[in-house]
């Protein structure tokens, strides 16, 4: 069959030959509709992520949207290495599958899942019902933070503010719920001083490094009391993997940093997830920004800018 393969850690996938899947007992072979190309599926594919393989050739592709030989249309969390959904075919089994809504564009349900993820399992962790929260999202202009900010909105965010690098897609989060956008520049500190003195109840963090470190100071120095909680969520690390931290600023202030990922939620609540992302992108709640691109285009379109969908 024909896949993206990566030959090499060090360059991007190409399009060519890779064996067909196969299938333990239990699964079905699935043909492949589309797949994105999110930070983990391009993680993977550098051999820089834990879960990459020691080494090539593996296929690239995380999660997709498959058609099953019934002809049933649906989402595929994760394939067994050294396949990857960037390919003609993959093996799955029909219990871990989500079924994608009727009328759902297959490229948007291919690229919702994921991005989605990031945020609605750690603000549905934290959020009791009925709360209405001010909710930052520190990297609004990315896929994982637009979404974000339509998915605070969406589960009751009194108000949410976007923070990420000017331009329009800033701007644009404006339209998706944001009620204050905020430019990465030298005036940043200053702005989240003025937000955190209205109390910041979230933080969702798709950036970390020097950009946390001075968000962290700025808003709990300048929040309403020092009891005031803070949840600040760490989804990537775009601006860096480490933070130096005043360690009397977590002393002062009612600050909490943790984490969110695969490792952190049941297979239930991943499912149920994915179920309720697929839906809300169904009913047009939530929409991502994607880039559609041919499956056979893969080794030069590999590094353009946005949300890559490979189409078959």
């Amino acid at each position: 069959m024909k896949a993206a393969v990566v030959a090499d850690f060090t360059r991007p996938p190409v399009y060519g030959d890779f064996p067909e899947p196969e299938p333990f007992e239990g699964e079905v072979v699935a043909e492949v509709r589309a797949a994105a190309v999110s930070n983990i599926v391009r993680l993977i594919a550098a051999g820089r992520h834990y879960s990459s393989a020691a080494k090539p050739p593996i296929v690239a592709g995380f999660d997709g949207v498959a058609e099953l030989p019934d002809g049933s249309i649906v989402y595929v969390p994760g394939v067994r290495s050294p396949w990857g959904t960037l390919a003609d075919r993959v093996a799955v089994s029909p219990a871990s599958v989500r079924p994608v809504p009727a009328g759902l564009d297959a490229a948007q349900a291919a690229a919702v899942v994921n991005t989605a993820f990031a945020s609605w399992l750690p603000l549905t962790r934290i959020l009791e019902p009925g709360a209405t929260p001010t909710v930052l999202v520190i990297g609004a202009t990315g896929a994982s933070g637009s979404v974000a900010v339509q998915i605070a909105k969406h589960l009751g965010a009194r108000r949410v503010i976007a923070v990420g690098r000017e331009g329009d897609a800033l701007r644009r989060t404006a339209d998706r719920g944001a009620n204050e956008v905020i430019p990465l520049d030298d005036g940043l500190d200053a702005s989240l001083a003025r937000v955190g003195a209205d109390g910041v109840d979230v933080v969702l963090d798709f950036l970390w490094g020097d950009t946390a470190a001075i968000a962290m100071a700025a808003l709990a120095r300048s929040a309403p009391h020092p009891q005031h909680r803070i949840d600040w969520v760490n989804l990537g690390a775009l601006d860096g993997v480490h933070v130096s931290l005043d360690s009397a600023l977590m002393r002062m202030s009612d600050l909490h940093v943790w984490g969110s990922g695969a490792g952190a939620y049941s297979a239930e609540r991943r499912r149920n997830m994915a179920d309720a992302a697929l839906d809300l992108a169904a009913r047009g709640v939530i929409e991502v920004d994607i880039q559609p691109r041919a499956l056979a285009d893969i080794h030069s379109t590999w590094n353009d800018r946005g949300r890559l969908v490979f189409m078959r």
